[in-house]
């Protein structure tokens, strides 16, 4: 009897503890836990888009490698000479980077194995379509400065831009600069390229508005570039180690201009 009463006060004991209520998060717990997961994403972010960035920008490199590689190729087939960096233009002096003629296009395309190799991944459009950017009665405008077989260089430069010499044949000086990343803007067209931001590429497009000209690369965000030479070499550069060149052959302060 004294066996089964102890039962039954067990039974009312275990009882009353499964009805106590359990105990809630207060507000200042539930802030203070928000406050951390936010201390928290504030520190990875940074690294996640730094990594990503990272990537974009070895993606691109791989990009200009294939480029560089198919440039030399053709001058393989063609007696050492590159491929022509001469517009469609009936001028034939009117030459410009990143343009390039659909004859000139087609070659590098044929001996890189894709139109994407000429254009770096991190560009958005009108860039990296399927038909490419053609740009009338003057060409295709490419992803990537292509500077070989340019006619007249070193073209006449502005204050405080470098000159620059066009490689036409890869028996040409190995140091001379033959494919850069697209970090290219022009005043008077109203277009900015920066293929790497620090947290991505970045395009600005004036031409539509009532603005008179938009910044250089380096005043829209550029961090840097790929830099291709003759010699088949790729490395990174910082946009603070770059030189501004010209860009056009004719047009002085109202062409195009490029950091590389």
């Amino acid at each position: 009897m004294q066996e089964e009463h102890n039962a039954i006060r067990l039974q009312r004991k275990f009882s009353g503890c499964a009805q106590l209520p359990r105990r809630a998060f207060t507000l200042v717990e539930l802030l203070a836990v928000i406050t951390i997961l936010v201390i928290l994403a504030g520190l990875l972010l940074p690294t996640l888009v730094g990594a990503k960035e990272k990537a974009r920008r070895a993606a691109c490199k791989d990009h200009l490698r294939q480029f560089l590689l198919g440039a030399h190729m053709y001058a393989n087939d063609n007696f050492g000479g590159l491929p022509s960096g001469l517009s469609e233009n009936e001028n034939e002096r009117d030459e410009h980077i990143p343009v390039v003629s659909a004859v000139t296009r087609r070659h590098l395309i044929q001996y890189t194995g894709n139109a994407r190799l000429l254009e770096c991944p991190n560009l958005m459009r009108p860039f990296n379509t399927q038909q490419g950017w053609y740009y009338q009665e003057y060409g295709f405008v490419l992803g990537y400065n292509y500077l070989g077989g340019h006619g007249g260089t070193p073209w006449a430069a502005a204050e405080n831009y470098s000159k620059w010499v066009s490689p036409q044949t890869v028996n040409d000086d190995g140091a001379l600069t033959l494919v850069t990343d697209i970090n290219d803007w022009s005043p008077a067209y109203g277009k900015a390229f920066a293929p790497h931001g620090n947290h991505g590429p970045v395009i600005k497009d004036d031409s539509l508005g009532n603005n008179t000209g938009v910044a250089s690369s380096q005043g829209i965000g550029a961090a840097g570039g790929n830099v291709g030479l003759l010699d088949g070499s790729v490395n990174w550069k910082s946009i603070r180690q770059m030189q501004n060149h010209p860009g056009s052959r004719l047009w002085g302060d109202n062409g195009c201009f490029a950091a590389w």
